[in-house]
């Protein structure tokens, strides 16, 4: 909604985000620390942390709140939050909305920070504004990874370089530097430089957009409800916190509220684009393979009218489909011993016969991609080996599904003169391949110069996921020509579509060199709102157009299920009505 305050929140691994969300919480609930040790602990995230006894140095863990699917048991150097999720608390008949990210600068590795990365610009473009983006630190941090500053310049270039209006720069675990900055200022007074230097957006750093903070203090409550006490000297430490974090909070919120929103779904974002595109992959492989069934039959059938061999010339046989929506998701095995070649209607039909995790709700998996890499982190996939607990193949040959297609066979009336000679019948005919090969040829060049564009744009290494498909059809094929299926024309024409599309992307590439050596710029042969314009041109082929768009909302409709039972709307308890935070909120949102 336009009046929603949406509020990203970003930073390294360990600097306090999912605490950001919990402390706040507690802030809105409770009017002061003495309040929250007599009431309910709000923890809208499980958390967990040591806490070291002063006098024996014993530890203990303390654990907090019920963990979510998308959040994993915490190891040292390791994000806690492997999604985006978001929190949303009604304040005022508004919905202030809380983005939790995974952490930058995972001990996973780089590839970890990438997906991360790729799946916050992802939940970007769900919203159509963001209010605030917090850039979580710690006051004492000497130096910032690669990988996060690489982010914040992605950031800035996938949004809009306005987006610096809206950047927060918040200090977390303050108090030890007597709630400065400290020696995280220069230090991104240098990242700040190269951000103008480099995309050329020159990013404030002033009291006015900067916030320094400790919630320490909801730690402190987690170890009162665990039984654990704390010295009256800690105490006071404890509750100088909370006030001047609570200041912090409602000044923080005071600035966001007056920022201009930035608007993301107005600008054209290049991971719109991607996203998009990734979605294509299954729709351009089935109906790819399609077009060439349906040409092989209209081929044989033009044959018979010729040799007089058919008591119905008018009548021409196709291929249809239909979308059957599973009752769940489900993960399926693709190899080949896990599947049957089955007559469905009198046709051929590979079934995926092996339900490997028949209701799967894997949260971030690309949906009907064969080897997608979340697939791994199915319950299904015996993490040490990488292979299936079920049919014991390995993680790649898998796939999540939502949906099936029904295949069935069609009549096609086709008007001819009453004379018994063919050549009416043919013409029509060798018009119906025409426009078929024609759609092949249309679906293989947009296909070349959206995979193109992957390949120049993508933040790490893309599977060329549309070939990949056009693989796993040929394969498919092949098992049905094994099964008896006179099918060799349509194994043909795939090969040939492939390395069609092969020559396509050659010559795509052999443009990139020339562009490289007129120094322009290499995104310049096609740029992001390009795709959608290329998109509407496959929506828009006279006979698979509407089947390439169904399926591509199917994949949509199922992520935009998924989206939404990511957001946690926060119940708060009848005394946050009364809080100092909560009333501090009302007046500033109005």
């Amino acid at each position: 909604m336009s009046t929603d305050i949406n509020i990203l929140l970003l930073g390294q691994t360990g600097v306090g985000k999912t605490t950001f969300i919990n402390s706040f919480a507690n802030y809105l609930v409770h009017n002061s620390l003495d309040d929250g040790i007599k009431g309910e602990l709000q923890a809208p995230i499980s958390a967990s942390f040591i806490h070291m006894d002063k006098d024996t140095f014993e530890e203990r863990e303390i654990n907090i709140g019920a963990p979510h699917e998308s959040e994993q048991t915490r190891i040292v150097g390791e994000s806690c939050t492997r999604e985006c999720r978001s929190f949303l608390f009604r304040i005022n008949n508004r919905n202030l909305r809380l983005i939790d990210t995974p952490g930058i600068g995972d001990t996973q590795g780089v590839l970890e920070d990438e997906k991360n990365f790729a799946n916050i610009l992802a939940v970007i473009s769900q919203y159509e504004h963001l209010n605030g983006i917090c850039i979580l630190l710690k006051p004492n941090e000497d130096r910032l990874t690669i990988l996060f500053r690489f982010c914040l310049k992605e950031l800035l270039r996938h949004l809009h370089v306005q987006a610096k209006e809206n950047i927060m720069f918040v200090f977390t675990n303050a108090r030890a530097t007597s709630f400065q900055p400290a020696r995280a200022a220069p230090m991104l007074r240098i990242l700040l430089e190269s951000l103008k230097n480099d995309v050329n957006a020159v990013v404030p750093f002033s009291k006015e957009n900067t916030f320094c903070l400790d919630n320490e203090a909801f730690r402190f409550l987690a170890l009162c409800k665990n039984g654990i006490n704390v010295s009256p000297e800690d105490k006071q430490d404890y509750t100088r916190s909370w006030k001047r974090t609570v200041e912090e909070f409602q000044r923080l919120l005071s600035r966001i509220a007056k920022c201009d929103k930035h608007v993301t779904r107005d600008t054209v974002s290049l991971n719109e684009a991607q996203q998009l595109i990734r979605k294509l992959s299954r729709p351009i492989g089935e109906i790819t393979t399609l077009i060439q069934t349906n040409i092989q039959l209209a081929e044989k059938h033009k044959n018979n009218v010729s040799a007089n061999k058919t008591l119905t010339p008018q009548v021409l046989e196709q291929i249809d489909i239909q979308i059957v929506e599973l009752g769940y998701p489900r993960t399926v095995c693709t190899n080949e011993k896990c599947i049957k070649v089955i007559m469905d209607d009198g046709l051929e039909k590979i079934d995926y016969v092996t339900h490997c995790h028949p209701r799967c709700y894997l949260i971030g998996v690309e949906e009907d991609m064969v080897g997608d890499e979340k697939i791994k982190s199915c319950a299904t996939i015996n993490k040490s080996s990488g292979n299936c607990r079920l049919c014991e193949c390995v993680w790649k040959k898998h796939m999540h599904i939502t949906y099936e297609l029904r295949k069935f066979m069609s009549k096609i009336n086709i008007d001819i003169n009453s004379s018994s000679d063919s050549k009416p019948a043919n013409e029509v005919i060798e018009q119906r391949i025409k426009t078929l090969t024609d759609e092949k040829n249309a679906i293989l060049a947009v296909c070349s110069k959206i995979a193109h564009f992957l390949r120049i744009n993508s933040l790490n290494p893309v599977n060329d996921d549309i070939m990949e498909y056009i693989q796993h059809f040929i394969r498919e094929e092949r098992m049905k020509n094994s099964a008896g299926a006179k099918n060799d024309d349509i194994i043909n024409g795939l090969e040939k579509l492939a390395a069609d599309y092969r020559h396509e992307m050659d010559l795509l590439q052999s443009l990139v060199k020339k562009s490289e050596t007129n120094a322009t710029n290499l995104t310049s042969i096609i740029q992001p709102a390009q795709i959608f314009d290329l998109v509407r041109t496959l929506y828009q082929l006279p006979i698979y157009g509407v089947k390439i768009r169904q399926q591509v909302e199917q994949v949509k409709n199922v992520q935009q299920r998924t989206r939404e039972n990511r957001e946690h709307i926060i119940k708060l308890p009848a005394t946050a009505e009364t809080t100092p935070t909560m009333i501090g909120l009302r007046k500033v949102l109005g």
